[in-house]
């Protein structure tokens, strides 16, 4: 089996298990990716090899923030082969990036979904057992 495109571990270990942080950092992530992704298609539409370097670079980066290193390290082949003009390169990589991308977004949004459930259920245990009020707030 693979590794997850998403190592949501790997993710939260990196930021010290601070959910909240994760929440934030995700929800950019699953908004300005599909955003910048489309751009560098945009950019090798027209053969613009600088601005698909930059669109590259740009993913690059937001990967390593959520620490998938596989697209991290797809987005650097792009972004060399655009630097070296070969866009032919960089559309294919592209086409693999897009599949994968939609593929951790979904790993993504699964992750966020089961940490709001299992955040509610705990807080409707600890009402129950009267150690917290509604809310969320801790009982004096």
């Amino acid at each position: 089996m693979s590794d997850p495109l998403f190592d949501e571990n790997r993710f939260l270990h990196s930021l010290a298990d601070d959910m909240e942080l994760a929440r934030e950092l995700l929800s950019a992530f699953m908004e300005d990716s599909p955003e910048r992704s489309a751009s560098l298609g945009k950019a090798l539409a027209e053969n613009d090899a600088d601005q698909a370097s930059k669109m590259a670079h740009s993913l690059k980066g937001m990967c390593g923030v959520v620490r998938s290193g596989e697209m991290s390290d797809l987005a650097m082949n792009m972004e060399h082969s655009a630097k070296s003009g070969d866009l032919a390169t960089t559309r294919y990589i592209h086409g693999e990036f897009s599949k994968k991308l939609d593929t951790a977004l979904e790993e993504m949004r699964r992750f966020l979904a089961r940490e709001q459930s299992g955040q509610q259920s705990t807080t409707v245990s600890l009402v129950r057992e009267g150690q917290v009020r509604r809310g969320g707030r801790p009982r004096a």
